[in-house]
């Protein structure tokens, strides 16, 4: 029992956390077949990524409420089998620095989702060989029908977050995050500590000296190289780097993230594979930005031609500034999307579908709910969820009772007819 719910859960997680972020999980498994060598087409690795999410999810729906039990306990079993020495191979070699195993909910080290997965093979054997001790939620015909909506449920869930944004967001630019605190180490964190080697050449020879013994000015010792060791790794912002190039006023990351007033971001990773069909969207709002005076930067890492031929084509003035295409993309899963802040804070994020109609707004910001800074608990929202997801199996399980009810029922009026 403990090893199914803890399979179970843990399945589940997994794949809806890949399933919630589609960007996310696609940009994951480009760099794992980036770091083989593997090249395939963009909606290949989507669809890699999604069919990744969509396996895990069932299996551990499957794993926990008991549905086939045999063949969910060998799959799972297998599929620990090639995932634990492909994870070790992962943790001795390092061809990429997060598994995204738990997407960008839980950042693991390789060699922690090593040890994860080798107590996950072995909650996988247990499973297997006890199956016939895991409790059953449904039978045979309900089976088939709760497969059916656990299908269909994350199938919703990933074309819902894929035209949209993701339903919760586990990144540093979420809304409410203060983006200058997070670009920024506080004054009195700890900062990287070094020592430090001298090389020094006398009649041919080297010789190492640290700093408390370096040679006396006149003895014959001249300086070669330095050599210098990190003892202990200090504090690091959680967003770095972070640099918004405007093209002709330099640098201005500062301006933005202390700006007292709202500030616009249109970020779009790539001008050219961007999203056109709501661009009037993002027009109305950089007019009315304008016509009170707030701050409106675009933001992408296109070069100048592409830059020029977009605002041609929409036929706008948006300046733009120059940023790092990962950023942006940390920043905003859609291309494009506008990021409200006030003061280095993230008040509002919306994809380009999902930009409020600006023409009818004439009030300022402040004065208007979407001006205000939106608290989102994710709690709150996977709570719900959850309860979406829960309801028609519960349902399902439900009918499956009363049936079993009405055979005993049955059972028992034949029985007492035998009887007289």
């Amino acid at each position: 029992m403990i090893a199914q719910i803890l399979l179970g859960v843990t399945f589940l997680f997994s794949g809806f956390v890949k399933a919630i972020d589609p960007v996310g999980s696609t940009i994951k498994v480009g760099d794992y077949l980036l770091a083989f060598g593997l090249t395939i087409p963009h909606f290949l690795i989507g669809l890699l990524a999604m069919s990744q999410a969509m396996a895990e999810f069932l299996l551990g729906a499957w794993a926990l409420l008991g549905i086939w039990k045999k063949t969910t306990g060998w799959l799972i079993f297998l599929f620990m089998l090639v995932m634990t020495p492909f994870t070790l191979y992962l943790a001795i070699y390092h061809p990429v620095s997060d598994c995204g195993c738990f997407g960008e909910a839980i950042k693991l080290t390789n060699w922690q989702t090593f040890s994860k997965n080798v107590v996950l093979l072995v909650l996988a054997f247990l499973y297997l060989r006890y199956s016939s001790y895991v409790t059953i939620f449904y039978g045979r015909h309900t089976s088939r029908w709760a497969t059916c909506w656990c299908l269909l449920f994350l199938a919703m869930l990933m074309y819902h977050c894929e035209r949209h944004l993701p339903l919760i967001d586990f990144m540093p630019f979420k809304t409410g995050n203060d983006i200058y605190a997070l670009t920024h180490v506080p004054p009195a964190a700890a900062r990287d500590s070094f020592t430090y080697q001298f090389v020094y050449e006398k009649d041919g020879k080297q010789a190492v000296f640290t700093e408390d013994s370096l040679p006396v000015s006149g003895s014959g010792w001249n300086y070669v190289d330095r050599r210098q060791r990190l003892v202990r790794e200090g504090v690091k912002p959680v967003i770095q780097p972070f640099s918004i190039q405007h093209p002709m006023l330099g640098d201005i990351t500062e301006r933005v993230l202390k700006d007292t007033s709202y500030v616009f971001l249109f970020v779009s990773q790539d001008l050219e594979t961007s999203d056109s069909e709501h661009t009037d969207r993002t027009v109305n709002a950089y007019t009315y930005a304008r016509s009170h005076h707030y701050g409106f930067y675009g933001l992408t890492s296109s070069d100048t031609t592409a830059i020029e031929e977009w605002l041609y084509e929409n036929d706008t003035d948006i300046g733009f500034c120059s940023a790092d295409d990962k950023l942006l993309t940390t920043m905003i899963r859609s291309n494009p999307g506008l990021v409200l802040l006030k003061h280095g804070v993230v008040y509002r994020k919306w994809a380009q579908k999902d930009i409020p109609d600006f023409t009818v707004v004439k009030k300022p910001l402040n004065e208007l709910n979407i001006g205000r800074k939106r608290n989102v608990s994710p709690f709150r929202i996977a709570g719900l969820t959850i309860l979406c997801f829960a309801l028609p199996l519960l349902l399902l399980y439900q009918l499956r009772t009363s049936r079993l009810a009405r055979k005993r029922q049955s059972l028992l009026k034949k029985s007492d007819t035998k009887q007289v």
